[in-house]
């Protein structure tokens, strides 16, 4: 830190002064791990230079740049830019959008926000304390209110993002006032400057406790799903239209022998018998068109162990609620080996006795 720079000019100031980190961060309205930043030679931005060089009573350019600077600006005419009709339509135009913009967040509970990395100012959008249950005007605001175990998971985030100056999503818990909790999913990315460091984080967030509520819901519903399909006594299978197997179940797999990830990789085509073929598509045809709702066959399946069973298979459509649209089949199997075994059995006995009535009667 040389004599010709802001912190040594600063340190001077505050020495002289007789003023603290903490009454210099107290009245500008920051952290004193900023102030402490500039005393070591960070970096200070314009409006904050703004409102400390008027607290210690001294020029901002000779704090920021030193005697030289002040001098040079001292002789330099100021030139003042007309207001033409084209820059005049243009801000319009500008401010315009920003309100624009500025009310449909708002109105949409889209909170935005900023977090100066060298100061370690922080800054939101008017509605922060209605999505939030809290006013935040510095990051000590936020942190105290969120969920403990999220604390440590959104703090990495930040560093990650800050040192390789990227963009991050994640999803948080803020307890309002009156204890409620809620979610939060926030979106930022990483600003930097030209020599490549991240000097700022900006971002938008948005109460997901409803979309939270429904995934919870969605995957309960999925949960209670499995459990029945699993522990039902037939061998069940969701199918697609395609005759991928895609979902099945653990009485399926002992039925054709197959695990449920060999089964994944294979379709009810490859394991039908080639002589059952025909008909089965057929059949799954004129349900796909809706001609059936539910249809019943018996056929051939060819195990891994390349054995031979037959099995009844009762089909139907699950169709979109929306447009009507095929999205999949459920298909319920019944071995029925060793019923067509006695079945036929008893077919060849009744012919058996047919033919010994003939004979007595001739």
């Amino acid at each position: 830190m040389t004599e010709n720079s802001f912190a040594f000019r600063l340190k001077e100031l505050l020495e002289h002064q007789k003023l603290t980190l903490q009454a210099v961060a107290t009245v500008l309205g920051i952290s004193r791990t900023a102030v402490h930043k500039w005393t070591r030679g960070g970096e200070i931005d314009y409006d904050n230079l703004r409102k400390l060089a008027s607290f210690l009573k001294v020029n901002w350019i000779w704090l920021r740049y030193g005697d030289e600077a002040l001098q040079d600006a001292q002789h330099v005419e100021v030139q003042d830019l007309p207001m033409t009709d084209v820059r005049r339509k243009y801000t319009a135009e500008i401010m315009e959008s920003e309100a624009r913009m500025k009310l449909a967040q708002e109105s949409a509970g889209i909170v935005n926000w900023e977090w100066n990395l060298i100061t370690d100012e922080v800054s939101y959008s008017a509605n922060v304390e209605a999505v939030y249950g809290w006013p935040v005007r510095r990051n000590e605001d936020f942190w105290c209110h969120l969920h403990p175990d999220d604390v440590n998971a959104l703090q990495a985030i930040y560093r990650e993002c800050v040192a390789e100056g990227k963009g991050y999503e994640f999803d948080f818990r803020i307890f309002h006032p009156n204890g409620e909790q809620r979610w939060i999913t926030s979106r930022a990315t990483s600003l930097q400057d030209a020599s490549g460091r991240s000097v700022k984080m900006v971002g938008i967030s948005l109460d997901s406790t409803e979309r939270k509520r429904v995934e919870d819901e969605l995957r309960q519903s999925e949960e209670r799903f499995r459990a029945i399909f699993e522990l039902a006594g037939g061998a069940l299978a969701y199918i697609g239209l395609d005759g991928q197997w895609q979902r099945v179940n653990q009485p399926l797999c002992e039925l054709l022998g197959y695990s449920a990830e060999e089964l994944a990789g294979l379709t009810f085509q490859e394991l039908t018998h080639p002589d059952d073929l025909s008909a089965n598509l057929a059949q799954v045809q004129r349900l796909l068109d809706g001609q059936e709702t539910v249809s019943t066959m018996e056929k051939r399946f060819r195990r891994k162990d390349g054995s031979t069973i037959w099995v009844k298979v009762r089909t139907s459509v699950q169709r979109n609620p929306r447009d009507g649209s095929p999205e999949h089949m459920i298909s319920v199997y019944d071995d029925i080996t060793a019923l067509r075994a006695e079945r036929q059995a008893l077919e060849a006995r009744v012919e058996e006795l047919e033919q010994q009535l003939r004979a007595l009667k001739g």
